[in-house]
């Protein structure tokens, strides 16, 4: 279980007091898990299959929504984060269940680097847990990935221990360490989000309260006979 008061959304620092005018979304941004982590997910043999559930390419703008498949759909899931067009996406194979409007971190250009970036990740990535939070729920992001714990080594931002327990977890189909350079405890949760709401987490997708209760009921954990997750999280620029 992580402990109470754990800071959220790509750090788990001090606040930066460099901008003072973030310190009250970083005291307010707080996950506060009550329920423990779901049981291990199932060994993902294939870290890189998730890829392949859904081609960009197949990818429409403009679907009409589906709301009827949140609790008839018998293909693989996907929740899909568009992050220019601050939207996050519920998927039944190719086709579209709902489409939510979603706040990004605070410096929300380009992929996550580094700890306190406020960027927002892109890539292919799974949930690990979930959990009732300080933001209504909280969906917990298997971030690093195995090419995110690349880059990492090779800039030097983590070591090469560090390197091997990532791929390990993501191979297992687990959590990967939270307490590396690359950042840490990446979420999609409730709180607010959309244009109103603006750009505020440390790095997480946020969405209204509401929306999250569908995120929540949608996402199905663990992985298939392949290694490749039930739903596969995917987020892109």
């Amino acid at each position: 279980m992580l402990s109470l008061g754990l800071l959220g959304c790509g750090s788990t620092g001090e606040a930066n007091p460099t901008e003072p005018s973030r310190l009250s979304l970083i005291q307010v941004e707080r996950a506060v898990p009550v329920l423990a982590a779901e049981p291990a997910l199932a060994a993902l043999t294939q870290p890189s299959a998730p890829t392949a559930v859904l081609a960009d390419a197949e990818l429409q703008e403009h679907e009409l929504p589906n709301p009827e498949l949140l609790t008839s759909c018998d293909q693989p899931r996907m929740i899909l984060v568009r992050k220019a067009a601050r939207t996050l996406e519920l998927r039944c194979g190719t086709r579209l269940v709902v489409r939510f409007a979603a706040s990004l971190g605070f410096a929300p250009e380009g992929h996550k680097q580094r700890e306190g970036d406020g960027r927002t990740p892109e890539g292919d990535y799974f949930i690990s847990k979930k959990f009732p939070s300080g933001f209504h729920r909280s969906l917990q992001i298997a971030y690093p990935n195995i090419a995110d714990a690349d880059a990492g080594l090779a800039t030097g931002t983590i070591t090469r221990q560090e390197h091997r327990a990532i791929v390990h977890a993501q191979q297992q189909c687990k959590e990967p360490p939270q307490t590396t350079g690359l950042g840490s405890l990446l979420q999609l949760h409730g709180g607010g989000g959309g244009t109103e709401a603006g750009d505020w987490t440390l790095g997480c997708v946020a969405v209204d309260n509401e929306r999250i209760e569908q995120v929540y009921a949608f996402q199905t954990s663990g992985c298939d006979e392949r290694g490749v997750p039930h739903t596969l999280v995917r987020i892109v620029p």
